[in-house]
């Protein structure tokens, strides 16, 4: 066996083809695939030794071997030099247990299994790894939204509706709102998590094995909390690459729309928002410019998942189910990429949450004079005086249409104008208070009025922030969970090969 020929094939791959496929992706298995690899190849020889499968006079060599390149991987030695010419990292690296134990026992190790189980616990391995990551970036993010919607559940702004000022609402209340989808979404990748986290080892080619290996504990020493039944299953899914890629493209989009509102409130129309100069940019031709970009590589960032998805299923579209490059390797493709864009967008939101400047000053002056409080004001008419909701609607509209573009009236003559106003609808006079009035059509009464549906008071914020970092310490523990189950696995199978090492002895 060489890494050039194998078996039938009599010669290496066309220079073309090397280039092409081969060469590339070699590359970037050394560092993403490679690890992985290892962990399996002694998971597998641990098992077929305490099966009987191999003697531990052959696992023995073979398991110190494979210590000894973990270790030259981990502080970063070359494996290898690869041959002018190669079929990819897995030959190149069945060849070394070969070229240095002889052809009887470095080429003992791939008994009951196939680079097709082999490729597909890779695979199930590196999204792991990915999704807890991703998951701590939105346990970061969420820590960084609820401290600064906490600081501003009284800094009253305006709500939008058609990106037109709505009702006097508070940056908290908006920032509450998002964190409510970043964790929802968070929650529902964390449940992708067990039916990522199986194993498909042992499945071999897809039809299983004739020998009698014990499945389960390869699973438990790498990590894996159960195994996939159907050989067939094993190797031909990637439905899990779709569940992560589903849930990063939504949680990716969540950020794009807050990008989108955050920069439209920083810009000079709004005035609401700022960042130090050390987090933004400035024009190389217009002096005055402040550019909030980093909101724009959050955007850009954010939508790189769902771009993958679209890629990964149409890669999966009309393939037989069965293993093939194209569903093992061309279709996983966009989940690396994807993983690494969405945690990059996370991590820029955090680092913008922690750094914003709010101007509430600002935020005030643009909530009372925008009308904003004439919902409180037909809500007032109803509660107040017993109009019917859309008679006071009519009322206070036409109260709005004949102000808009005029100046300002004092509060004596706009409560003139409504009673008249009242009078051509109901047909009967009325005697508005002036005082109350004045609380009504202040936007801080307003928004401490709106207590109920899930509103922007202060106190129903502050309760609805509580409920959201319950949820994120949640996720905190479960993540936690996660990578201590990892870490315990990793010790065991560590344990495990050492004990069958030192009984061969």
């Amino acid at each position: 066996m060489s890494a050039q020929t194998i078996g039938r094939l009599s010669k290496p791959p066309h220079p073309e083809l090397f280039e092409a496929l081969y060469e590339p992706r070699f590359i970037d298995d050394l560092e993403h695939v490679l690890p992985h690899l290892l962990d399996i190849d002694l998971a597998h020889v641990v098992m077929l030794g305490h099966r009987g499968i191999l003697s531990r006079e052959i696992a023995a060599p073979l398991l110190s071997l494979n210590r000894e390149m973990a270790e030259q991987v981990r502080t970063g030695a070359s494996l290898f030099t690869p041959p002018p010419s190669h079929r990819g990292l897995y030959l190149l690296y069945e060849s070394q247990y070969v070229e240095r134990l002889g052809g009887e026992i470095g080429g003992a190790a791939h008994i009951a299994r196939s680079r097709n189980d082999i490729n597909a616990a890779v695979t199930r391995m590196r999204a792991r790894e990915g999704l807890l990551d991703l998951l701590g970036g939105c346990v970061e993010l969420a820590r960084a939204m609820s401290a600064l919607a906490a600081a501003h559940v009284e800094t009253a702004m305006p709500a939008f509706t058609h990106l037109q000022p709505a009702q006097p609402s508070s940056l908290g209340h908006y920032l509450s709102a998002v964190l409510s989808e970043v964790l929802r979404t968070a929650h529902w990748l964390l449940e992708a998590y067990p039916r990522l986290n199986q194993s498909p080892m042992g499945a071999a080619a897809g039809v299983g094995t004739s020998f009698a290996i014990d499945r389960e504990e390869v699973a438990r020493l790498l990590g894996f909390t159960s195994v996939i039944a159907n050989s067939a299953d094993s190797v031909a899914s990637r439905d899990y690459v779709i569940h992560v890629l589903s849930g990063a493209s939504l949680l990716g989009i969540t950020l794009t729309r807050m990008a989108t509102d955050l920069q439209a409130w920083a810009s000079h129309a709004y005035g609401f928002l700022t960042w130090p100069d050390d987090m933004v940019s400035t024009s190389s031709i217009m002096p005055q410019k402040r550019n909030a970009f980093v909101l724009e590589n959050i955007r850009g960032q954010g939508a790189q998942a769902s771009g993958g998805l679209m890629n990964a299923l149409l890669g999966m579209k009309n393939t037989p189910f069965s293993n093939s490059v194209e569903v093992s390797a061309e279709s996983t493709a966009p989940l690396w990429p994807a993983l690494d864009s969405t945690r990059l967008a996370l991590r820029l939101s955090t680092l913008l949450m922690k750094n914003v400047i709010v101007h509430p000053a600002r935020m005030s002056e643009f909530l009372r004079a925008a009308d904003t409080t004439m919902t409180a004001l037909a809500d007032y008419l109803v509660s107040r005086h017993g109009l019917s909701f859309r008679t006071a609607h009519d009322v206070v509209g036409k109260l709005v249409s004949r102000l808009s573009g005029a100046p300002a009236p004092g509060l004596a003559d706009l409560k003139l104008g409504l009673e008249a106003l009242l009078v051509e609808k109901t047909q009967r006079a009325f005697a508005l208070d002036e005082a109350e009035l004045a609380r009504v059509l202040d936007p801080d009464t307003g928004l401490r009025a709106a207590a109920y549906g899930g509103g922007p008071a202060p106190d129903a914020v502050r309760e609805q922030l509580r409920q959201l970092d319950a949820q994120r310490e949640l996720l905190v523990t479960r993540v936690e969970e996660h990578r201590q189950h990892l870490s315990q696995a990793s010790a065991d199978l560590t344990r495990a090969a050492l004990a069958l090492t030192t009984d061969a002895r």
